[in-house]
């Protein structure tokens, strides 16, 4: 009897074209390959766009009224031997919140509390972890199984686990915590030809692209691209994407506008987000993909999609080298590091590239490396493996837990109530007699 399997992830996919694709669209839609290639498949996507979507798919929104139950009820419908979820934050919570007794497998790809940290820097604020701690406890308390996005964070997610109660009473020989870094997979885009330049060529250009969230290290980027705009006349910045809606914009606002107010500006493109088919295009005169992370915890344990995007479009490779996959790239002598806010470190590498030129040799091997080491089957082995020897692991009473549960919950039925028609007509007179009474 073929196993029954439904999906949790975000929406939409990257055959919809979105003007906005990042990683946790990625994340699901590699999911869904390979889950639909070999078990009755249920997918839910959360997404706010309004899209038609395929048989055997449904859109919910997670900021409409009802959204929990009605994922609620698609599970009893659909009766699945496992659950999965895929891509950050909202797909692990909704699956923690809407399973019954089926085996879980939770998808942490990045650690949530490292990222509370990075926008805490940039705000100022310090109740990021609060948040994060809310979001994530249903999920980490009621998964069976986990994966992450490298072996760093592996590590960390193990502690939590252990901090959780999690870890004592589960068989020793079950792996609870599955590896599972991204792939090297772009949906529709073809791949790129190793770029190639001759020593000191007219037109040398960098690529920037994906969003600018809040461990991109903008302040060194523009200080090191604008030393090396001084030297190499024959450089040019491309950028796509750009502010992320609902999380963080400030980082592509001042980097665009300090941009382009220097006297480098003409020399700068700003293309923002645009739909994912385009990109290819777009980046077809870049030479180098170039990413900067700032200090701080999510650089050691995350990852760099926009890494595996250039290497995809054959780009050469230039980095910090914190994260698992950007220090294993760097070993193997396919991407060229760059020192940590070091602005002087990014411009001696572009200058020295632009200056030596390039046979493709390196973005060649980058490409085929990551093919080799992380298509989506093998990248997703440690879910798959799951989902076909499926097990339950003891769930250790948290009563913070339970509560965070229970407050998502209130929350939804708030919702409902703030939508009903009697509602709004009480808030509406309300607000008339307020305005009356002053």
């Amino acid at each position: 009897m073929t196993r029954r399997v439904l999906l949790i992830g975000t929406g939409p996919l990257p055959g919809d074209d979105p003007e906005q694709l990042g990683f946790p669209q990625l994340r699901t839609e590699h999911f869904r390959q390979q889950l639909d290639s070999r078990y009755e498949l249920q997918l839910v996507l959360l997404q706010d766009e309004e899209l038609p979507v395929a048989a055997g798919v449904e859109a919910v929104k997670p900021s409409s009224a009802g959204w929990l139950e009605r994922i609620r009820a698609l599970r009893e419908d659909f009766e699945p031997d496992v659950v999965v979820s895929a891509a950050p934050y909202e797909p692990a919570r909704a699956a923690a919140l809407t399973v019954g007794e089926e085996p879980l497998f939770v998808d942490v790809p990045g650690d949530p509390f490292a990222e509370a940290q990075a926008k805490a820097a940039h705000t100022g604020e310090d109740d990021h972890s609060v948040h994060m701690r809310a979001a994530w406890l249903p999920a980490l308390s009621r998964g069976d199984a986990f994966g992450v996005i490298g072996p760093s964070q592996r590590s960390a997610l193990l502690g939590q686990l252990g901090l959780l109660g999690r870890l004592t009473g589960a068989s020793p020989e079950l792996e609870r915590v599955h590896v599972m870094p991204a792939a090297f997979d772009f949906g529709p885009l073809p791949r790129g030809a190793a770029r190639t330049w001759e020593a000191r060529c007219p037109r040398f250009v960098v690529a920037l692209s994906g969003g600018y969230n809040t461990w991109l290290d903008a302040d060194t980027l523009l200080e090191g691209l604008l030393l090396a705009m001084r030297q190499c006349p024959a450089l040019h910045v491309v950028s796509t994407g750009g502010a992320i809606p609902g999380h963080h914009s400030a980082t592509y606002e001042a980097f665009r506008a300090q941009a382009m107010a220097s006297p480098f500006g003409h020399r700068f493109t700003f293309h923002g987000w645009v739909p994912h088919s385009v990109l290819p295009r777009l980046l077809s005169s870049a030479h180098v993909g170039v990413t900067l992370d700032r200090p701080g915890i999510e650089a050691q344990l995350g990852t760099r999609t926009r890494l595996l995007f250039f290497a995809h479009q054959g780009l050469t490779l230039l980095s910090t080298a914190q994260c698992d996959l950007a220090r294993e790239l760097s070993g193997l002598r396919m991407l060229q590091p760059v020192g940590m806010t070091d602005p002087q470190s990014l411009c001696d590498g572009l200058i020295g590239l632009w200056e030596e030129g390039s046979d493709g040799s390196a973005a060649r091997r980058a490409a085929q490396y990551l093919e080799s080491r992380v298509a989506p089957r093998l990248a997703l082995a440690g879910m798959l493996d799951f989902v076909e020897r499926p097990f339950r692991a003891r769930v250790a009473p948290d009563r913070e837990a339970e509560l965070a549960g229970e407050l998502a919950r209130v929350k939804e039925e708030l919702a409902n109530v703030y939508s009903t028609p009697a509602w709004k007509v009480t808030a509406g007179t309300r607000r008339v007699w307020d305005r009356f009474r002053k």
